[in-house]
């Protein structure tokens, strides 16, 4: 380089060889000048030679000078491995810029770093533009709101399916998690719909619409569950749903109407195709969402579905829902095709003998 000459290389030298606290961290500063100015055109003399006036430096020089030249390498991919590590593991407004650029940590050096320092260094590991599946995994660890939403908002973050899981079942208690992880585009279809039961209205009509699920899937999502239920079940598989017939449907109403809930559910269950405690889920579900999909899954009509819904909650607060409540569910049941509701409720059946399994 144009820059390093044989005389400053023996300036170089001689300024190691100074132990003045002023000498080192102007050495100190010039090389790692050199080093950012020099990327891809340094000779192997000198950046052997850089490289070890870094590393043997690092841990006499001012924090002011770290945080300098962390800024101007964390990009290199011709920084010094061991400098760069030691910088990923300063203080946060040292690390930062290292933790989010810096191509030359590697998957070890990053969750080396998530295991032992400050919750600030995992959101910088969080926001790097790729973050590997294992690093996905170290992140979510130690369950950190800030930090999950970070790498949740992170399209370059390879989040495996099992990691997706985990963040599930965080949801149900870290309510500022369910969004971002609604709005992944690789969130497993079956895994949102597992959120269906413990969200707001509005983000059961997200995964309604964003996940929905077709019947030509069903299949694969079937595997999916069955996988991780560690076996394949058969009597998890899909079942023939029969349709309500009038009387079919006047019999229910009227189970309801003498507060016969128990009966319904068994009825409900049988109608449906489903396993009870999958009825029992639906007929508890407070939000009324979960009816509108049984009820257009089996072909019952859009009055039929409205009675059912206001005998319900006569049953069990002996008092009728608002009308702009029941006009916002009735939305649900507009949405969903039957063919797509009937794939949710198989869904829901097979995730319920999983779980319990």
């Amino acid at each position: 380089m144009d820059g390093v000459n044989n005389g400053e290389l023996l300036t170089l030298k001689d300024l190691a060889a100074n132990r003045a606290g002023f000498a080192r961290s102007a050495l100190f500063d010039r090389v790692a000048s050199l080093l950012f100015e020099g990327e891809g055109e340094l000779s192997p003399e000198v950046r052997v030679l850089i490289d070890q006036i870094l590393t043997g430096l690092i841990h006499h020089v001012e924090s002011d000078v770290r945080q300098k030249v962390a800024r101007r390498i964390a990009s290199l991919t011709s920084a010094p491995h061991e400098l760069i590590k030691f910088l990923a593991n300063d203080s946060i407004d040292i690390a930062e810029p290292v933790l989010n650029h810096s191509p030359v940590l590697t998957s070890a050096d990053l969750i080396a770093v998530i295991g032992c320092k400050t919750t600030a260094h995992r959101e910088a590991i969080a926001r790097r533009a790729e973050v590997p599946a294992d690093v996905c995994a170290a992140l979510v660890v130690a369950q950190e709101p800030a930090v999950v939403e970070a790498l949740l908002a992170n399209v370059g973050a390879a989040i495996p399916r099992d990691v997706f899981g985990d963040l599930v079942a965080l949801s149900k208690a870290v309510e500022s998690i369910r969004d971002p992880l609604l709005s992944r585009q690789d969130m497993p279809k079956d895994l949102a719909h597992e959120m269906f039961w413990f969200v707001s209205a509005a983000l059961r009509h997200t995964i309604l619409e964003k996940f929905a699920i077709d019947p030509k899937e069903l299949d694969a999502v079937f595997a999916d569950v069955l996988t991780e239920a560690q076996g394949d079940a058969p009597h998890l598989h899909r079942q023939e749903r029969a349709l309500w017939s009038a009387g079919e449907v006047a019999g229910l109403i009227a189970k309801m109407r003498t507060g016969d809930l128990r009966g319904f559910t068994a009825g409900l269950a049988q109608v449906m195709g489903v396993e009870v405690p999958v009825a029992e889920r639906v007929v508890g579900d407070a939000g009324g969402e979960a009816l509108a999909i049984a009820c257009r899954a089996i072909g019952a009509d859009w009055s039929q579905f409205t009675t059912i819904l206001r005998q319900l909650d006569y049953a069990r607060s002996s008092s009728a829902r608002p009308a702009a409540n029941v006009q916002s569910i009735a939305k649900i049941y507009d949405l969903v095709s039957k063919d797509k509701a009937v794939a949710a409720i198989s869904l829901w059946n097979v995730q319920s003998a999983a779980h319990a399994a």
